[in-house]
């Protein structure tokens, strides 16, 4: 049995993590728990404000104090789910200009894993960046998005011809092009309801085609498998 601890960017990853990662693992004796980044207080609610990732000091206190409070137990890794879309470029961050002009996305994104894997220092500590964001598992298939809005088929059926013949994960950075802009751009209802919406439309997908077709995540799903 092991224990895996999932950082996540925002709700929408910490849903997928819940509706999807959690029943995969279970049959493999691996046992989740995802977390939002804490990002300050919410003083309306007298509580820590979390999600989001503005600065890179926030995801890497978090992943340290939750490394600290259970150093002792030997059976629990612990891993990432953030997005290389809008990832911290400050100063404390390890992305720095060298990672940032690298073309290839794939050669990149592991090169920033690395860096950050360096960064926080712990063995058991597994970072994952996605590819580009979250909605790149989602434009795996757009189909299944007419599950939740059968209305707008034109609309999905043009956000399918401006992807056509794409790799989701190499739909890219621009603020215009990145995936969930893509998706807003013919679905603008979609901006409201992503941290419900996208992580259903993944699990209709199902976890083996987002695999087959996202060899960047299939790698992280096939590493935390062999834990």
């Amino acid at each position: 049995m092991k224990y895996l601890n999932i950082i996540v960017e925002g709700s929408t990853e910490e849903n997928f993590i819940n509706e999807v990662m959690i029943k995969h693992f279970a049959s493999l004796n691996i046992f989740i728990s995802a977390r939002k980044i804490r990002t300050g207080w919410d003083k309306t609610a007298n509580k820590p404000a979390k999600g989001g990732l503005l600065k890179y000091s926030k995801f890497k206190n978090d992943v340290t104090r939750w490394i600290e409070s259970e150093k002792d137990r030997k059976d629990t890794f612990y891993t990432s789910f953030i997005d290389l879309y809008a990832f911290p470029k400050d100063y404390e961050s390890p992305y720095k200009e060298n990672i940032q002009i690298i073309n290839d996305p794939y050669l990149k994104v592991k090169t920033l894993e690395k860096a950050i894997f360096h960064d926080i220092n712990y063995p058991r500590f597994i970072p994952y960046v996605q590819l580009h964001e979250f909605e790149s598992l989602i434009l795996v298939d757009p189909d299944k998005l007419l599950l939740m809005y059968p209305q707008y088929e034109n609309a999905i059926s043009k956000l399918k011809d401006e992807i056509l013949n794409k790799n989701p994960e190499e739909i890219n950075e621009s603020y215009l092009t990145a995936p969930s802009k893509r998706i807003i751009k013919y679905l603008p209802i979609y901006e409201g309801q992503k941290a419900q919406v996208g992580p259903l439309v993944a699990e209709e997908i199902g976890i083996t085609e987002l695999r087959n077709k996202c060899s960047h995540f299939n790698e992280w799903i096939t590493v935390l498998e062999g834990l």
